[in-house]
């Protein structure tokens, strides 16, 4: 019995590879990145806002009805 339980024992857990120290970023770097992520919301705010944007004069029409026969809400 005692043969039996020291082989159901697990290994030990083998050492993990020594991970070398991650340098931190430099400045230079920090700001680009920065600078990209800024300049790419503002790129999407204006494309978001291009894409939406209702005339004032437009706004107050009603909307051309289809020669089909209405719309869906009408029917």
């Amino acid at each position: 019995m005692a043969a039996a339980d020291s082989q159901i024992n697990a290994p030990a857990s083998p050492a993990s590879p020594a991970v070398p120290p991650v340098a931190p970023l430099s400045e230079r770097t920090a700001f680009a990145v920065l600078g990209t992520m800024l300049l790419l919301i503002v790129a999407l705010v204006l494309l978001l806002v291009q894409t939406t944007w209702v005339d004032p004069a437009s706004a107050t029409e009603a909307p051309p009805v289809a020669a089909e026969g209405g719309s869906l809400a009408l029917q």
